[in-house]
């Protein structure tokens, strides 16, 4: 709510859009649920290097952070 109240008008109605066409396309229905299993996954990391969930998972649990990058 105290983000929201900084945001332009136009912002909003970005986001809303943003949102209505993820609802649209069913992607909260496609996305992993708590304690769902993910696929493998190549990906890179925030120096540029690939990284393979097998070659962690071989290590142990992994646990992937993802973040918003530039803003």
């Amino acid at each position: 709510a105290s983000t929201a109240s900084r945001m332009t008008p136009e912002i909003v109605a970005d986001m809303k859009q943003g949102y209505e066409e993820l609802a649209e396309n069913k992607v909260l229905e496609k996305a992993l649920k708590p304690g769902d299993t993910a696929p493998a996954f190549a990906l890179p990391n925030s120096q540029g290097n690939m990284i393979r969930s097998q070659d962690y998972l071989a290590k142990g649990p992994l646990v992937v952070h993802f973040y918003r990058g530039k803003w």
